[in-house]
């Protein structure tokens, strides 16, 4: 009678400790995919020369003021069941058009570009990356150290009136991309998710550098809303052309996880 009563204590206590191991999982969705607009307004500069002839500093700010236009961005992203180990996936795209009248003439690709004449340009950047995150903490809070690798793509065109009539010329610079930082997510509640990431590196003449910080509000358990402010500056360079892109604005999308 005795040892019935040992094994049936040791059974409720096996139980016991089974039924609160299971309770405290988390048993949120592992899995997400993001779809965004970013709104962003770029600065920055560019050169381009061709057959030796060496290109003018293209000031994105001075010559063109390009104005705010929306992107996109999608994002997959899988955390492993304790939390600890995080992938993302991520492909971003945006375009700036502006016409201007130029108040100067300047070089590019060996064409000169002639001042009071209307010129149009076109800049596109695109971006591919995949991280990985490992971090420390509880269901609530993981923060650790992060690295990220891919492809930034960066294209401007101009077409308007040279030295040699109306042109159109193209640079395009595309560069294998990766940086190093950190990852941040806080889960308040299972409903939501508060996110922080932040990566950079220079290596001889090129400087990558992109930050983004938001919240992901869930209305069920599968689909939320999501919006932050991200900033990035990218700088690549290829032989004597380089291209610097600077970029900041808000960002909002749809959530669906799983």
């Amino acid at each position: 009678m005795q040892q019935l009563r040992i094994r049936l204590s040791i059974s409720s206590v096996l139980l016991l400790v089974t039924f609160v191991s299971i309770t405290a999982q988390d048993t949120r969705p592992k899995n997400e995919i993001e779809v965004r607009g970013v709104l962003s307004v770029p600065s920055g500069e560019a050169s381009f020369s061709s057959n030796g002839n060496t290109g003018s500093v293209i000031s994105f700010d001075r010559d063109f003021d390009f104005r705010n236009e929306l992107g996109f961005q999608l994002q997959y992203t899988h955390r492993t069941e304790n939390g600890k180990h995080k992938f993302l996936g991520e492909y971003s795209q945006t375009s700036w058009n502006r016409s201007n009248t130029l108040t100067r003439s300047f070089t590019f690709l060996g064409q000169t570009y002639v001042a009071n004449l209307d010129t149009s340009a076109d800049l596109k950047l695109s971006t591919f990356r995949a991280m990985y995150a490992y971090r420390w903490g509880n269901e609530k809070i993981r923060i650790g150290p992060m690295a990220d690798m891919g492809v930034v793509s960066t294209r401007l065109e101009l077409t308007g009136t040279t030295n040699n009539g109306t042109r159109s010329d193209s640079g395009k610079i595309t560069k294998f991309a990766a940086t190093l930082g950190y990852d941040l997510d806080y889960d308040p509640t299972s409903k939501v998710n508060i996110f922080n990431n932040l990566g950079a590196i220079a290596f001889q003449g090129e400087r990558l550098f992109h930050v983004e910080g938001g919240a992901r509000i869930f209305v069920t358990r599968q689909f939320g809303f999501s919006g932050g402010y991200r900033a990035l500056r990218y700088r690549v360079e290829k032989n004597d052309n380089f291209i610097l892109v600077r970029a900041h604005g808000p960002f909002f999308g749809g959530v669906f996880r799983f």
